[in-house]
């Protein structure tokens, strides 16, 4: 390795950079999104598989855009040890159910098998 740092700080920019490629992923499927919806919405025929489709694309794109703010905060723990109430802060701010579980341990789900993912789309 470059320095001789602790192994923590490894890490921490390790889950730094992760968090910063997940956010650009989630940039990108972003833009999937808008331009399918676009296309969608000029189409005078209306799918319900294209519209299922888009929404497992906006749900993809929300875990993303969760697991990019989820792994930044815990890339700002550094060398601490993570606490419970840490974790709820952390839990707190992120958008999805199915990501928040993630840091209780749980699986996630996957699209169409949880409630929250069958809500409203974040497009038009």
């Amino acid at each position: 390795m470059h320095n001789e740092t602790p192994q923590a700080d490894h890490i921490s920019l390790i889950v730094g950079r992760l968090s910063s490629y997940l956010d650009k992923l989630a940039g990108q499927v972003f833009d999937i999104e808008e331009a399918i919806g676009q296309t969608l919405s000029n189409n005078s025929v209306s799918n319900k598989n294209a519209i299922t489709d888009l929404q497992a694309l906006d749900f993809l794109r929300q875990s993303l855009e969760d697991l990019a703010l989820m792994t930044l905060l815990l890339s700002d723990c550094g060398k601490c040890s993570v606490s419970a109430s840490m974790l709820g802060a952390i839990g707190d701010k992120l958008k999805l159910r199915t990501t928040r579980l993630l840091l209780d341990g749980h699986e996630p789900n996957q699209f169409g098998h949880d409630q929250e993912s069958l809500g409203d789309l974040d497009l038009f």
